[in-house]
């Protein structure tokens, strides 16, 4: 945010004379918010690999431990579905981050 506060476009809006509020919200927050937007897309994938160890060491029922389980006793058709509900969870996440960035940063389109 403080990097946001001193760049070329935020010294305009207080030039045209808009006020603290505004700039902050409208212009300086819309940049810096877009890496936290990214980091938060990135760690849902991280969350759901933790979820396996999770629920593998606490013995909690669940997609993680039912990995765990037919990965033990080679049940892959069980393993291909779980590792596919994963991969749709992560898809779905990645298209969240996708739709934020255009609502968050002007300069983004969805096309």
């Amino acid at each position: 945010m403080l990097d946001a506060m001193n760049e070329d476009f935020v010294r305009t809006a207080r030039a045209k004379g808009l006020g603290e509020r505004t700039v902050l919200f409208k212009h300086a927050l819309r940049s810096a918010i877009t890496p936290i937007i990214t980091i938060f897309g990135m760690d849902l994938g991280a969350v759901l690999g933790g979820a396996v160890l999770l629920e593998v060491v606490f013995s909690l029922p669940g997609l993680g431990l039912l990995a765990y389980s037919s990965i033990q006793t080679q049940d892959f058709p069980v393993v291909m579905g779980v590792t596919l509900i994963a991969a749709f969870f992560i898809v779905v996440a990645n298209i969240v981050v996708d739709v934020l960035y255009a609502a968050v940063d002007p300069r983004v389109r969805l096309s």
